[in-house]
């Protein structure tokens, strides 16, 4: 299975498995089904009701049907963090390539870039409907530059992926960036780091401390965190105030994330 390997700037290497392409086909069908079942649930119930007044049934089809099923990938995408319905049964999602979380507008480009396909959904389904073997032919047609674009990519990227900069990874087993990040800081507030020394310890040390603060706290690993604490103190020769040491770390992990941040 193809890999994508990404390194944090804490040094720490991520690993995703690429989407294979069976799955990735598995979502688009189970999102085509998703549009069918939401298409027949609006027939059988509000546009029954709506088909007796003159206008209206049209109206209702547009606003109710086909703005949601065009729109329906770029807002699912947006909202459930790089998932459809379909990928979220299938355990897959959409990733920038840096491991990060998209942005909107690489959801909005992957998007655009999948319109044509889009667009002939509703003609893949009458075709399906008349003609099962005419409609799968016409689905393999319409996705073959796709499929090639993947075949041919490292990542396993069609061509709204390559344009936007994305890769569909399976969520089963894979970290992303953020759980990397020790401490979210946020350069625009003015925040003054305490302690420059933070960045004598390694990579390895400051996952240590992050894995303490995420303990249940109990007496021995209290003792065991004040030790830690004067340790540190000894060989940063720096002092902590507080007299907390879970506090001390804290501050550690906050200034250790703005040096990275700015450096």
């Amino acid at each position: 299975m193809a890999k994508l390997n990404v390194l944090t700037p804490f040094n720490i290497e991520l690993e995703f498995d690429i989407a294979p392409l069976g799955k990735r086909a598995l979502a688009y069908f189970i999102d085509i089904m998703v549009g069918v079942v939401y298409v027949l649930l609006l027939r059988l119930t509000i546009l029954e009701t709506a088909i007796d007044f003159e206008g209206l049934f049209d109206v209702s089809q547009f606003f109710l049907i086909t703005l949601p099923l065009f729109f329906y990938h770029f807002i699912s995408e947006m909202l459930m963090n790089g998932q459809s319905v379909g990928k979220k049964i299938t355990g897959i999602r959409v990733v920038n390539k840096n491991g990060n979380a998209a942005s909107i507008s690489q959801y909005l480009l992957r998007w655009i870039l999948s319109l044509p396909n889009i667009i002939f959904v509703p003609v893949v389904g009458y075709l399906i409907w008349i003609s099962p073997w005419l409609g799968f032919v016409t689905i393999g047609f319409l996705g073959l530059p796709d499929t090639i674009c993947y075949a041919i990519t490292k990542s396993g990227q069609r061509i709204g992926d390559l344009a936007a900069n994305t890769v569909v990874v399976n969520t089963k087993h894979s970290m992303d960036i953020e759980q990397t990040i020790f401490r979210e800081v946020s350069l625009d507030t003015g925040y003054t780091p305490k302690y420059p020394q933070v960045m004598r310890l390694t990579d390895k040390d400051i996952n240590s401390l992050r894995n303490l603060l995420k303990q249940k706290r109990t007496r021995d690993l209290d003792t065991y965190t004040h030790r830690v604490a004067e340790r540190i103190e000894t060989v940063l020769q720096i002092r902590n105030n507080s007299m907390d040491p879970y506090h001390f770390f804290e501050e550690l992990l906050t200034d250790y994330n703005y040096y990275v941040q700015t450096k």
